[in-house]
Order: structure tokens, then C-alpha cells, then sequence
């Protein structure tokens, strides 16, 4: 049952081969194939479809919801975020229903921002590797992440453009610039009546997410 709830690739290849014809197949890839449940990885069928009827890459399955209560969490129990891009958990954490004890990455796991890109046996049992399924999702989570840690969403978005203008042309300093404004930008007094400003997982943290984003 690994590929009932997404496109393989040879069923978007044969069903859908008239409306790719000219398409970036590669890209389409990237963003929104990639969820695994230990076999075949799958194309996100909502995606496929809004993609093929406007023609452009958006996020289309993350914009039906807003992780309000999975981004709280994260920040509440002050989860690195950068451990987002793969980390190991036990069959045994991914397997936990209880709503009052659940942990962030069965959270995750279960509402699809991450999937299994692989896994092995161990000693004790089998040790899952997740990550991030697609372009889509990390893009999307992070950019929402940057939102809530730093308050600034317009300013977030200025410099993320500024950012990607340095990038191109390789300035460095003006990259090392970006990244103090971005600090910068965060309101004072959220800073400090925020019981996440403490520790230094949340610098890192607003880093990662706005250069993931």
C-alpha cells in the first residue's frame, strides 16, 4: 500500500503525458514528489493538479492549512530546527497516539511535513530517517517558522529578496549584512518576553529557516 495515496512516476508519465509535454519535469519533481511510506516515493496528487490547471509552482497543499498548532509546539519545547533536514526516531515514536504526550517529530511525521527517506535495522529495532518530502513543504514550513520567531513577516520577505540578489552575484558582504538585519528586525519586546530568546538554538534556528525558506 506504500503508493495508494499519491502519483508514482509511471503513473504521472502515462495519465497525465499530454498536459506534461514542455514542462520541467525535473522541477516538478522537486517540488512535490517525495512522500515515502517504506516503498515507491509519490507525487502529491492536490499538487499535481492545481499545478497543471495554473501552470506555475506554488505551494498549493501547504496553503489548505496553517500549522498554527504544530509551529507552537516546536517553539515551545525549542526544537532546533535545522535538525528538520534528517533525523533518526524509533519505530516506537512513530507508532505513539497519545495527544497528550506527542512529540514534535510524530507530530510532523503524522501531518505530512515530514516523511521516511530511509531506514535500518538496529540492534534494539528499526531506526527511521525523516526529513522534509519536497521543495514545497520545506520551503513553505520554514517561511512560516520565520514568521513566528521573528514577528516581521514584510521585513522577512525584504530581505529574503535582498538575500537571493547577493547569492546570485556571490556578496558575501552583503550577505553577513542581510543576516544582521534580519536579527535586527526582530521587535525588542517580543524578544524579551519570549522564553525562546534564552537559548542559542533560536538564533540558529531563525537562520536556518530563513535561508531554507
Amino acid at each position: 500500500y506504500a503508493t495508494i495515496c499519491g502519483y508514482t512516476e509511471s503513473e504521472l508519465a502515462s495519465v497525465f503525458e499530454e498536459e506534461l509535454k514542455g514542462e520541467d519535469k525535473e522541477a516538478i519533481r522537486c517540488w512535490y514528489n517525495g512522500y515515502s511510506f517504506l516503498g515507491e516515493s509519490v507525487y502529491n496528487p492536490f499538487d499535481i493538479l492545481l499545478y497543471l490547471s495554473k501552470r506555475k509552482f506554488q505551494s498549493y497543499w501547504f496553503e489548505t492549512g496553517t500549522p498554527t498548532f504544530l509551529i507552537k509546539l516546536l517553539v515551545d519545547r525549542k526544537f532546533y530546527i535545522a535538525q528538520l533536514e534528517e533525523f533518526k526516531v524509533t519505530e516506537k515514536l512513530l507508532g505513539s497516539f497519545d495527544v497528550d504526550f506527542i512529540e514534535p517529530e510524530n507530530l510532523l511525521f503524522q501531518t505530512g511535513y515530514l516523511t521516511v527517506k530511509r531506514y535500518e535495522q538496529g540492534i534494539s529495532g528499526v531506526r527511521y530517517y525523516l526529513g522534509y518530502p519536497n521543495k514545497e513543504v520545506k520551503i513553505s514550513l520554514n517561511d512560516y517558522l520565520l514568521a513566528y520567531l521573528t514577528k516581521s513577516l514584510i521585513e522577512v520577505e525584504r530581505l529574503k529578496g535582498r538575500l537571493e540578489d547577493d547569492l546570485a552575484v556571490g556578496n558575501i558582504n552583503g550577505i553577513e549584512a542581510t543576516i544582521k538585519s534580519l536579527f535586527a528586525s526582530i521587535p525588542y519586546e517580543w524578544y524579551r518576553s519570549n522564553q525562546i530568546s534564552g537559548y542559542e538554538g533560536y538564533y540558529a534556528s531563525v537562520v536556518y529557516s530563513f535561508l531554507a525558506g
